[in-house]
């Protein structure tokens, strides 16, 4: 299934859906070191990466590790112009007045925590680099024929 159908998942029927949150890129069991995951991101006028990879990858990743802590900030962006005074962009200031950079935070048990920048990346990029830094787990059990 394509990364574009994982977007209205919601709109899937069940067993199609099912099928995409267990299947393609993204549906990956994170290492057991890890403990949780924060993504901070302009919510608005700012790069599409970590917005492809909440889209796209995180449900998938969500289904695939049920217990582990993912938590999205979307921080308010001051330049979005609104009428409405009761928007909730109304009011927002970045720290020093720069907009912040994309990033994600990955804790694990034991360790420190590791930041990801995630400026000019896309969401399959952002996928690769957190695999490449939290570890995957292969199911147990399962071993290749000896030939």
């Amino acid at each position: 299934m394509s990364s574009s159908a994982s977007s209205s998942i919601r709109r899937l029927p069940f067993r199609q859906a099912l099928t995409s949150l267990k299947s393609g890129p993204g549906a990956v069991t994170l290492s057991s070191n890890v403990s949780a995951i924060k993504l901070r991101f302009v919510a608005k006028n700012s790069e599409a990466g970590p917005r492809q990879f909440l889209r796209n990858y995180a449900p998938k990743l969500a289904y695939a590790n049920p217990s582990l802590p993912i938590q999205i900030e979307r921080i308010r962006d001051p330049r979005s112009k609104h009428r409405n005074p009761k928007s909730p962009d109304a009011g927002a200031v970045w720290e020093n007045g720069e907009q912040p950079k994309p990033e994600m935070i990955v804790s694990f048990h034991g360790a420190a925590a590791q930041t990801l920048p995630l400026t000019h990346l896309d969401g399959e990029k952002i996928l690769a680099q957190l695999i490449s830094v939290a570890g995957e787990e292969r199911p147990q059990g399962i071993e290749a024929p000896q030939l």
